[in-house]
């Protein structure tokens, strides 16, 4: 209750804060009110700082923390003890993902290129479907890890990449690309990169999920600079059709978001010469 009224302070006025303030030393006792105003006043600085910071992003076009340098200092020293699944929201989203998005793009016997592997958090179920599968991670800790945990599968392999392309994978040899809490991370100038790559390397209807940030990290999240209006125009740049962006889906009863932060999956796909 007390963090939704931190995030709601605007619907408060001043008197309303002052009383609120006195009340809560009278019911709560001094140190928890003061603890509480310390929170409530770092929140406002932080939330003052937050603005500020992505105002001066956007004016002098700086990377933020999604450059490749850093995020290559990021993934190499993060802890993936967890596999990744600090990210899935509960068990039933990340079946729904695997339901809902997975499975109905990512065929079986496909060639299948994952963009961004991490600890193998979507790999095991790439793997089950692929004829070959092949994992691109700008972290050599990752691909380590990867290569610890599926080594005894015989269809899969895993390289170290440059962040910004495939390199290795030939032209037109790739039936689906994957990749989810990855390009959350990755700016701009990497992401219209990339596309032009997955132009390259699908072929004809190949199919390629990507999910990432959708309102240029208005909303946090230490998410990129990059807008769905931006990854629909580097697509289309690179010959590929967008299919859909989704936010949301329903699954078994229930609903359930992209992610946390306004993140949207965009499904394109490589067209057919002959529906070009």
């Amino acid at each position: 209750m007390t963090k939704d009224i931190i995030e709601n302070r605007f619907r408060l006025n001043s008197s309303t804060k002052a009383r609120l303030f006195f009340k809560s030393i009278k019911e709560n006792g001094l140190l928890w009110t003061g603890l509480t105003g310390l929170y409530y006043g770092a929140s406002a600085i932080g939330d003052k700082a937050f603005t500020l910071a992505a105002r001066l992003r956007t004016k002098h076009g700086l990377p933020g923390m999604n450059s490749v340098a850093l995020n290559k200092v990021i993934w190499e020293n993060w802890d993936w003890s967890g596999q990744g699944e600090e990210w899935s929201e509960s068990v039933e989203w990340k079946q729904s993902v695997i339901e809902t998005l997975l499975k109905p793009n990512i065929a079986d016997g496909s060639v299948v290129v994952e963009i961004g592997p991490g600890a193998g958090r979507w790999t095991g179920d790439l793997q089950a479907r692929a004829k070959r599968l092949v994992g691109i991670d700008l972290s050599e800790a990752c691909v380590r890890e990867c290569r610890k945990r599926f080594a005894s599968c015989d269809n899969v392999e895993f390289r170290v990449g440059s962040g910004a392309d495939l390199q290795g994978v030939p032209a037109t040899s790739v039936d689906a690309i994957w990749s989810f809490d990855v390009f959350v991370h990755i700016n701009k100038a990497q992401f219209a990169a990339y596309a032009l790559e997955f132009g390259r390397v699908l072929k004809p209807g190949g199919i390629g999920v990507i999910q990432h940030g959708a309102v240029g990290g208005a909303r946090g999240g230490w998410r990129s600079d990059a807008t769905a209006a931006d990854v629909q125009e580097y697509l289309r740049a690179a010959g590929l059709r967008v299919r859909a962006q989704i936010a949301t889906w329903s699954y078994s009863g229930q609903e359930f978001k992209a992610g946390l932060y306004d993140d949207v999956v965009t499904v394109f796909e490589r067209p057919n010469s002959a529906a070009a």
